[in-house]
């Protein structure tokens, strides 16, 4: 009796689930262990626990609710689930960015950054001495967080088929950029913002108020995971709604710039943004194409 009940229990895992659920049950498993096994190295290691816990239960819970009717709150949740936890798995792995390395790779990043661009110090007069200026590169970089979601919005009511692969991408790359400031860290410069921005109208008290409320203690600089995710969602929302690609491409540059302007990271922490941002649409573009990812077909499944 109970393999048919594990059987069966296996097989409506499988039929709820979507393709991105499962490198975000993988990633949220390995993390949840490592907050385990290094609980007296690590800060607020409960508070991770906890939370680790609640998505596997809750992504666990949508997969096997999951009824595939678009209309349903659940298929909703589900769908926006793995985006939503992102913002997790990124707080986690920059407060677990010293387990590997005491200290980050902050001086080797800057002679990367001096060796290809040299001096560029005569960059460093403009920002906090134009407050109309600063102000609307916090704005580029405020409209990172709708970035996110509004293209996916869009993509999810238009063409939905686009979404779920533009999801499942932006998982993967995400995922393995929090991996990989885990045992490559790298604060950038953020530690110089309140130094240089003291004053502010809207989107500059905006900003810090953010990263006060989200605890940012620095960490996950290199690359640029703002610049990764917009330019590759960017990609996604321009292949589908070409008439509207100078609007994207504005915010999608305003974000690039914005990270470096407002001090928030190195120039090539950015540069390395833009090469992953392409490198992971253009490589889950090939691998769905030879079959080594799911194909999600206007005619399939929206799985």
């Amino acid at each position: 009796m109970a393999p048919m009940n594990i059987d069966r229990t296996l097989k409506r895992f499988r039929s709820g689930a979507f393709t991105a659920d499962y490198p975000v049950l993988i990633f949220s498993a390995l993390i949840l262990l490592i907050a385990v096994l290094f609980y007296n190295r690590l800060h607020q290691p409960l508070f991770f626990i906890v939370a680790d816990c609640i998505a596997l239960i809750t992504l666990i819970t949508v997969i096997m609710r999951e009824k595939h009717g678009r209309n349903t709150f659940n298929y909703w949740l589900h769908s926006w689930l793995p985006v939503i936890l992102l913002s997790l798995f990124y707080v986690q792995s920059t407060v677990f960015d010293n387990l590997i390395f005491r200290k980050t790779f902050d001086p080797l990043l800057q002679n990367w950054e001096k060796s290809l661009f040299g001096n560029m110090d005569y960059f460093n007069n403009i920002p906090g001495n134009h407050l109309l200026i600063d102000e609307l590169f916090h704005f580029f970089y405020f409209s990172y967080y709708l970035i996110l979601f509004v293209p996916g919005l869009i993509l999810y009511s238009k063409r939905p088929q686009t979404f779920h692969k533009m999801v499942y991408v932006l998982t993967l790359m995400m995922l393995a950029h929090f991996a990989f400031f885990i045992i490559f860290p790298g604060d950038g410069p953020l530690a110089n913002h309140d130094k240089i921005f003291t004053d502010g109208i809207l989107f500059i008290p905006l900003m810090k108020f953010i990263y006060n409320v989200g605890g940012e203690q620095g960490g996950g600089a290199f690359p640029s995971t703002h610049v990764a995710a917009a330019v590759l969602i960017s990609m996604y929302t321009i292949s589908e709604f070409r008439q509207r690609a100078l609007f994207i491409l504005i915010f999608t540059v305003g974000i690039i710039i914005a990270t470096v302007y407002c001090s928030y990271h190195y120039l090539i922490d950015a540069l390395a943004g833009i090469v992953t941002g392409i490198l992971f649409y253009f490589s889950g573009k090939y691998l769905t194409a030879k079959g080594f990812l799911p194909d999600i077909s206007e005619s399939s499944p929206l799985r």
